[in-house]
Order: C-alpha cells, then structure tokens, then sequence
C-alpha cells in the first residue's frame, strides 16, 4: 500500500482519522457542516429505545465516536451512574462540552484505533454509531476488536451501522457501508447477539440500518 494513498475526497488511506478535525473545525459547531449530526438522539437509537427496556441503575455507559454529544446526553437522561464518550477529534468535544455545560458526562477526546486498556471490561452498555463505517475498510477488524473489549461480562453492546451487499473498497467513501458479516466479526470476539433489526433506510444506496444489540456471557 502507498503510503499517500488518497480517495476523491483526498482522505489519506494510512491516516484513517485525520480528516474528522478540519470537518469540526470548518463546522464551526453548525450540524449541516457534519453528515452524521442530528443535534438529536439518532433515530435508530430512539427507535431501539422504545423496543427495549434498558436497565441503568448503578450502571457505566460508553459512547464510541460521540460526534456532537446528543446520544450521549440520552443515556444520560436514562439515569446511567457514570457516562464516558469520546470522539477523535477534540474540537467535537470542545462543542459536546459547550453545548451542554451542565452534564456530569466524561466527554474525552481518545482514537478507537488506539487501544485503550483502561476502559477494557469496564461498561455496562456500549454505543456504536456509524463509528466504524466512518473509517477506511482495512481497519474494519481492528475497530471491531477494539470495541468488544470495552464491554463488561453481562454488559451489552449496541452497533448501528448501514448496511450493503455491495463489497467494501477504500474508494467507495465515507461513508464505508458495512456488510452484514460485521455481525458475525462481533460474535467472533466473544460476544453473541440479543437482538438483530433490520429497517429499510436508503433506496439511493441500496442500503439498510442494521441495529445488532450483542452481549457479553458472563465467564
């Protein structure tokens, strides 16, 4: 692989990351700068919610790649007893900060694609969001990986990804569409699924929403 292997849109295929930053920065906090800012509880999330019933009390929560902050925010709301969320860039969590000065959450900047030992089986519950599909293909492996340790024996996981039958290629994104083996990566980690539901989303890129709720067995 060239070590300055671009796509269209000049995203550097050996520095996977580096292109969250400048997006927030050029944003300047305003959500039609950022694709993927609801400035609300996502909806897929939202309509998970109401399927489930999520038990909080005296539980740890994390929120992979928190974007703007809002999905944090609603696990908040659920009475978590401590939240950490992180983002790779730090001007995203400079505006989850800003934006909701009040909250007790830990908003930290960290990259999945470091690991990070301190949080590994530390959360209850666990939210990915268009995380992985955010970052070129070959590092598909190694979010997956990164993500299962961060859970807990008996805690879940809670992966939310779009979803195409069409192969994975560094030149076909961002987005990065998942394909529905992703699932079956998470179930080889030591995880297995409680839940699987398919919604219809995109008839522009053939694509469905995919929200796969995973637990770890306790040993």
């Amino acid at each position: 692989m060239s070590a300055d292997k671009r796509n269209d849109l000049g995203i550097r295929e050996d520095k996977p990351s580096d292109w969250f930053e400048p997006l927030y920065v050029r944003s300047g906090g305003d959500s039609n700068g950022i694709p993927w800012a609801n400035m609300k509880t996502h909806p897929s999330f939202s309509a998970w919610l109401t399927r489930n019933m999520l038990e909080s009390t005296g539980k740890s929560a994390l929120v992979v790649g928190c974007g703007m902050g809002d999905d944090a925010i609603e696990l908040e709301s659920k009475g978590f007893r401590q939240i950490t969320a992180f983002d790779v860039s730090g001007t995203a969590i400079r505006y989850c900060q800003e934006r909701f000065p009040a909250s007790t959450i830990n908003f930290i900047q960290a990259d999945l694609l470091k690991t990070q030992p301190n949080w590994e089986g530390k959360f209850d519950f666990v939210l990915e969001i268009f995380t992985i599909q955010a970052l070129p293909p070959q590092y598909e492996d190694a979010l997956i990986q990164n993500i299962a340790k961060f859970i807990a024996p008996g805690g879940h996981l809670l992966v939310i990804a779009q979803v195409s039958d069409k192969a994975r290629s560094f030149e076909k994104g961002p987005p990065w569409l998942l394909t529905h083996h992703h699932v079956d990566k998470f179930i080889a980690c030591g995880l297995k699924v409680v839940e699987r539901h398919i919604e219809a989303r995109s008839s522009d890129d053939q694509s469905d929403a995919y929200a796969t709720t995973f637990q770890r067995p306790h040993d």
